[in-house]
């Protein structure tokens, strides 16, 4: 996805040297919000220092411009919130959280929002989105990603155009990415026919064509493709 560019136009003419140079402006970093807590950091700034999300990739698509929205969430998370002590459970998010954050970062995704096990993720280029959703189910499956077997990834993708407002996504393209991860069991990675046409080739993932799909509040089939992943 491009960003917005600035465009300067220079005054027509020519323009003298004086004797004295001119003054060096110096400005302030910039400040910008994170999106998640609202806490200022200055543009530079790779990640948000209060909650640790990634801050240096961002999107902001002209009119047009296509979009690859993932939603991811952990199945079995409300059953084992409601079972373990709240240490566990917060250790246990926490690690998922920067799991998620870190991949993220890696491919330039931008974090739309997150909300408990839930994630939304933007992407502007299929692949990217691709390979990021596989690494995630990668590092949660390690030893030692702090995670637990009673809960498991799923994630479904889509993609197409999309209103942007602020720091949020709307429309068709996400409905349907948020109706495909609903498709997903745990463990699971599904994606939409122009997320797998748009992706290509992905180097350590596959897609496997599992038909024509009914989405909740979609009417029609939808043909989908399970991402799978190898190391």
């Amino acid at each position: 996805m491009t960003t917005f560019e600035a465009q300067e136009q220079a005054a027509p003419g020519f323009v003298q040297a004086t004797e004295k140079p001119a003054l060096e402006l110096r400005t302030e970093p910039q400040m910008g919000g994170c999106p998640t807590c609202g806490a200022h950091m200055p543009e530079r700034f790779r990640f948000c220092g209060q909650c640790g999300r990634a801050l240096a990739a961002t999107l902001a698509p002209a009119p047009g411009d296509l979009v690859t929205i993932v939603f991811t969430d952990l199945v079995g998370y409300t059953t084992f919130a409601s079972r373990e002590e709240e240490d566990v459970v917060r250790d246990l998010i926490l690690s998922y959280h920067a799991l998620v954050r870190e991949q993220v970062s890696h491919h330039g995704g931008f974090e739309v929002k997150q909300m408990g096990d839930g994630f939304m993720i933007a992407f502007s280029s299929a692949a990217r989105a691709v390979q990021c959703t596989a690494d995630i189910q990668r590092a949660i499956e390690r030893p030692d990603a702090g995670m637990t077997h009673q809960t498991q990834l799923r994630a479904g993708l889509n993609s197409g155009d999309a209103i942007r407002e602020g720091h949020d996504f709307f429309g068709h393209t996400v409905n349907i990415a948020s109706r495909i991860a609903d498709r997903a069991a745990g463990g699971q990675i599904f994606a939409s026919e122009a997320t797998r046409v748009l992706a290509g080739h992905v180097e350590g993932v596959g897609f496997q064509d599992i038909g024509r799909r009914r989405l909740r509040g979609v009417s029609g089939r939808h043909r989908c493709f399970e991402i799978v992943w190898w190391e």
